[in-house]
């Protein structure tokens, strides 16, 4: 979705777990042909994407349920 709306810059890095739509030679290709690289959990570690999780856990508890008066 990134690529398609021209986000990416060539040298940035996607991270995900192992699953296997993401170790796949389909999508490793993909990331070859966007020129980004591409990076993997260890198996077995939580702790490998504890900041972004705490990070984003906090900011949908502290703006997730806001109702806004504005966009301002």
């Amino acid at each position: 979705m990134a690529a398609g709306r021209g986000a990416l810059r060539e040298g940035c890095i996607t991270h995900s777990d192992r699953g296997a739509e993401y170790t796949s030679c389909e999508y490793r290709s993909a990331i070859e042909e966007l020129g980004i690289r591409q990076s993997v959990g260890r198996t077995g570690s939580c702790c490998d994407n504890a900041a972004a999780e705490s990070f984003f856990g906090l900011l949908k508890a502290k703006i997730g349920t806001t109702v806004w008066e504005s966009h301002d």
